[in-house]
């Protein structure tokens, strides 16, 4: 193999398969990337898997001389393209190691054989749904957060996508909260309806494949795996199995106190007064009284903290508590100068929506 290319989109593609392959594993060939060429199309590819989520990122901007494979470790590669000052680098192949070289530096590293590189499904999967790039990156982004990270209840560990007809709704939660959005997207005509649970992780890469706003990316559906593919990238990963929560009973309906709070103030607020909060005193107080909202904290060993700020409030007076983390979380994706509230009573979740497209249900805590 031999090849001239551009150090940053290589260095791009080859970040992207870092954080696929796994920090641990018994299969050290895991822990590499596998760079192989073609030359009639003048294509590099980079795949990394972990046996669960398969990268396969096609690099611009390549001069293919001799095509041929390589796999080396993804750290190494990555450490070298990252401190590396070239716009264009040489990668040479010969029977026993990959040669990296710039203007000023060679590198020499040694790899697996390729043949022993984990097999790529070529099964062609049916092209199920396709949607722009900017609305899945957002949905994403709005609720994979959310997401489960135990092992103990798998099934939350994903986050839900329900496909009908011509709307996509994404649903993640990890017990104590619930994040909600739903987006337009184009159905193949014989594709009414999928249900799948992607995991968290392929979740976050999906999000970074995703620089094309306009693009129209093609989701697949097969069997136990999803498909996700724009014109560089393809991502394969395995569903997670179980029965996902039945969501729409948490979502708290009748809520009588709906308040308009400017976004930007509230993270404001609640960041400071979350800072006299400890591993055993985590919730914030929240006093909703005529146009004036009331954050407190105690916690015995360090103090005390009330923050106030102006709202427009004329309901009945409310209390109620909240992990100051869960509500920072949610202010930190939306995207819109103002949330709507909306609340029952202080025992029952609480409710906050921006547009006409998400919710975040978010338990109460004791305080």
């Amino acid at each position: 193999m031999n090849v001239k290319c551009n150090r940053a989109a290589l260095y791009e593609a080859v970040q992207l398969a870092s954080s696929i392959v796994p920090a641990r594993t018994p299969k050290p060939i895991l822990q590499c990337a596998k760079l192989e060429t073609q030359k009639k199309d003048q294509k590099l590819t980079v795949i990394a898997t972990d046996n669960e989520i398969t990268l396969e990122h096609i690099v611009p901007q390549v001069q293919v001389i001799e095509e041929g494979a390589t796999v080396i470790p993804a750290d190494r590669i990555a450490a070298i393209l990252h401190e590396s000052r070239d716009e264009t680098i040489d990668l040479i192949v010969d029977e026993a190691a990959c040669n990296i070289n710039g203007k000023d530096s060679k590198y020499r590293i040694y790899g697996h054989d390729p043949d022993d590189f984990p097999t790529v499904s070529a099964a062609q999967e049916e092209i199920c749904v396709e949607i722009k790039a900017v609305n899945l990156k957002r949905m994403i982004h709005h609720t994979a957060f959310a997401a489960a990270r135990e092992n103990t209840r798998y099934a939350i560990n994903g986050v839900l996508w329900e496909q009908e007809g011509k709307k996509l709704r994404m649903v993640a939660t990890d017990g104590r909260r619930l994040a909600m959005i739903e987006g337009e997207c184009k159905a193949a005509k014989n594709k009414l309806a999928e249900n799948a649970i992607v995991p968290v992780k392929a979740m976050t890469v999906m999000e970074h494949i995703l620089n094309t706003p306009d693009e129209m990316v093609k989701i697949a559906f097969s069997g136990n795996h999803i498909t996700t593919s724009t014109t560089l990238a393809k991502l394969t990963c395995n569903l997670v199995q179980g029965r996902f929560p039945k969501y729409t009973d948490v979502i708290p309906s009748g809520c009588d106190k709906i308040i308009q709070i400017d976004s930007e103030a509230l993270r404001s607020a609640v960041r400071r007064a979350a800072l006299l909060t400890n591993e055993q005193s985590r919730g914030i107080l929240m006093t909703f009284s005529k146009d004036q909202l009331c954050l407190s904290s105690s916690t015995p060993e360090a103090g005390d903290a009330e923050i106030n700020m102006k709202i427009e409030y004329q309901g009945e007076p409310l209390k109620i508590g909240f992990s100051p983390q869960y509500i920072l979380d949610v202010l930190r994706v939306l995207e819109g100068p103002q949330i709507t509230c909306e609340f029952s009573d202080g025992n029952k979740p609480g409710l906050i929506r921006t547009g006409k497209d998400f919710l975040y249900v978010v338990m109460p805590v004791t305080v």
